[in-house]
């Protein structure tokens, strides 16, 4: 699969929406179904932003079609972003949430991902993701400086998930000294295995699900939060320090730059390429009023689960951030990584 330059390709989807118009556009989904996937399992974070935006979408969309919510599962998101870019139907009617850590698969050289990743079409995004390091409070872990002193015990899911990926970079990028063990498959978990005397800590994980779940054993001092990683501060968090400001190197504040965009478009949903253009505007439409629908805001308030949504043109500058840099900062991700992903299996919890 071949590519366009990076600069050309950014500058293409600030612009592009999908193929040319189609006629009779308002009645594209008379007596559809459209289908909106998440890679996530039932319950996890992808399907219950999915299965939300899902249940309101459709009163938004001319002849409110029916949205059946669904979950293709697999790599960590690569299954079900290579099966909407090269098999979904190219009509409108199949979208999904792409995690946007999954794009950067192709710029690393995986054969693998099918995919190119300047050309997904956009809707929009559900939230701007913040991730985190928490520690338990008996590590006497206070501050960010610690992380360069100390070795610290982490807790992670699986070798491409952030909970991992995330804290082998800042190992690389900026001289941490996390020490990441596989097979603790949520937060819950990792927060119960603290607890525990297991493990001291997690890192790339979103403050979201801090919020969600765990905001009490903030409050009560149990759970630390040293510092996150976003390019702004989350704002119920404002006092936690920016982990980007301790890196001490243009190339390191490269590759996380990279890295903190994949969070901040962390919920995004796409359509396939080439979808006509008056279907995408329709459907962009529908999103973004979802977005200021009180019904579904309403729900997102009742179930704490976290909405600071942007438009497909809001997304833009998040998408330079991940996918604008010269192919050196890639190889450089990639190799770490790959290093990492090699000694992972000495790491797994016993």
């Amino acid at each position: 699969m071949r590519f366009v330059s990076a600069s050309a390709a950014l500058a293409a989807i600030a612009i592009a929406s999908g193929a040319p118009p189609a006629a009779a556009a308002m009645d594209a989904f008379k007596g559809k179904r459209i289908m909106s996937y998440s890679s996530s399992r039932v319950g996890g974070g992808f399907d219950i932003y999915n299965r939300l935006l899902a249940r309101h979408i459709g009163r938004h969309i001319p002849e409110t079609p029916t949205i059946v919510a669904g979950n293709r599962l697999g790599a960590g998101g690569l299954v079900f972003a290579n099966w909407l870019y090269n098999k979904a139907p190219k009509d409108g009617t199949t979208m999904g949430i792409v995690p946007a850590y999954i794009l950067l698969e192709r710029l690393y050289g995986n054969k693998k991902a099918l995919f190119n990743p300047f050309r997904f079409i956009w809707l929009g995004n559900m939230n701007q993701e913040v991730d985190h390091c928490s520690v338990w409070h008996s590590t006497g872990i206070t501050k960010p400086e610690d992380f360069f002193t100390r070795e610290v015990i982490l807790g992670a899911s699986g070798a491409s998930a952030g909970s991992f990926t995330v804290p082998t970079i800042m190992n690389a990028v900026m001289g941490t000294k996390f020490r990441p063990i596989l097979g603790y498959r949520s937060g819950g978990k990792r927060v119960m295995a603290m607890e525990q005397g297991e493990i001291q800590g997690q890192c790339g994980t979103y403050l979201s699900s801090v919020k969600a779940g765990l905001i009490q054993k903030v409050r009560s001092g149990q759970l630390k939060i040293i510092w996150q990683m976003g390019f702004t501060p989350h704002p119920d968090f404002r006092d936690v320090p920016l982990a980007i400001d301790y890196a001490k190197t243009e190339k390191a504040k490269r590759v996380l730059t990279m890295f903190f965009a994949t969070m901040a478009i962390g919920r995004a949903s796409a359509l396939p390429p080439d979808v006509p253009a008056d279907r995408v505007k329709m459907l962009r439409a529908a999103y973004d009023a979802t977005m200021r629908d009180k019904l579904f805001l309403a729900e997102a308030k009742k179930a704490r689960i976290e909405i600071r949504s942007m438009s497909a043109d809001g997304m833009n500058p998040y998408l330079k951030r991940l996918l604008g840099h010269p192919r050196e900062i890639y190889a450089e991700a990639a190799t770490i990584l790959k290093r990492g992903r090699s000694s992972a299996k000495k790491l797994k919890k016993k």
